[in-house]
């Protein structure tokens, strides 16, 4: 860097201000000293830069899951709006394993890890005695209200009253619900709200709930074969993901149904899948990458600004209507 400031006769602190595209340095400088960087070949040491600030220029993301298909679209807004910021991304899959979650959140306690993005809707034991964490800790697309950790998400009541109210509008009154595990907040929200909204529509005698462990295709087949076990066949059906509509779906094929003929389905989180599944899936759209991107500024904020208050941020939900549910062999009857 001495040898920049010479070529580019400055002190080296303009430099090291130039670098990292300070205000105090002007546009015509900061030109001279980076025409100089490329001639020069000169690369920045992240590493001394960040051991000078006593930070250790990581971010981990916790989830439970690597290979879910919900995740890869969150952990991209996170790792772009990460990297601005001239830090990299840790990920780290709990497989469901708290043992494992403890031993992966030490990071924050051991400075490996400069703070942590949460997206198991759960918040580690080793971290609920760490003095301030709410600064260095930002749960995404689950919330974690008990512990009150800032987080970023969506209304996942409002979202299911939305999918029900749209198939309550398409004439079904025998709407059931498949659903996670009660244990997560977030799919109790997606219960309370079909409830809600079956209750609106004086369908209260109606509400019929099969929730499951595992949100995912093998949880949605099972869900569905309890729900068919325990009564008729209802005319609808709304999922707590589109991954259990996928599952659910499959094993009412096997049983003879036709979709969406026979029983209309809609799933939740549009992954990519569901444009291109057979019946594309009528879905709740969650906004994953922006979803991560929020959760990741709210983060660098609160790790530049220790006095800044936590906040909690909803964003909002789209339906998606396609094939599953119905709504174009609704259309064609009523004209």
């Amino acid at each position: 860097m001495a040898d920049i400031a010479r070529l580019a006769d400055v002190d080296v602190s303009t430099v090291s201000r130039a670098l990292a595209d300070s205000s105090r340095v002007t546009d015509e400088t900061k030109q001279r000293i980076r025409q100089i960087v490329e001639e020069t070949g000169y690369i920045v040491n992240h590493g001394a830069r960040m051991l000078r600030s006593q930070m250790a220029g990581r971010v981990l993301v916790i989830l439970p899951n690597i290979a879910a298909t919900f995740f890869p679209e969150v952990i991209l807004g996170i790792e772009e709006t990460v990297h601005r910021e001239g830090m990299s991304v840790i990920i780290g899959s709990t497989q469901y394993d708290c043992a494992r979650e403890d031993e992966l959140a030490r990071q924050l306690l051991n400075g490996a890890a400069d703070g942590i993005i949460l997206l198991n809707g759960h918040l580690p034991d080793v971290i609920r005695g760490f003095s301030g964490f709410e600064q260095r800790v930002v749960a995404v697309s689950r919330a974690i209200e008990e512990d009150n950790v800032p987080y970023v998400n969506i209304d996942n009541e409002k979202a299911i009253e939305t999918a029900v109210a749209h198939l309550i509008g398409l004439g079904y009154s025998d709407i059931a619900h498949l659903g996670g595990p009660r244990s997560s907040p977030t799919f109790v929200a997606r219960i309370n709200g079909y409830e809600k909204a079956m209750a609106t529509a004086g369908l209260a005698n109606r509400i019929r709930v099969e929730a499951v462990e595992r949100f995912n295709i093998d949880g949605g087949q099972i869900a569905m074969e309890q729900l068919l076990k325990n009564g008729a066949p209802p005319e609808a059906v709304v999922c707590a993901s589109d991954e259990m509509a996928m599952g659910a779906i499959r094993y009412a094929r096997k049983k003879g149904w036709h979709i969406p003929q026979d029983i209309a389905f809609v799933g939740f989180d549009d992954i990519p899948f569901a444009a291109v599944y057979e019946p594309a899936l009528t879905t709740v759209r969650t906004p994953r990458r922006m979803m991560g991107e929020l959760g990741a500024q709210m983060l660098l904020k609160n790790l530049k600004n220790p006095s800044a208050k936590p906040k909690k941020v909803v964003v909002g939900h789209e339906l998606i209507i396609r094939e599953s549910c119905g709504a174009e062999i609704v259309a064609r009857l009523r004209k």
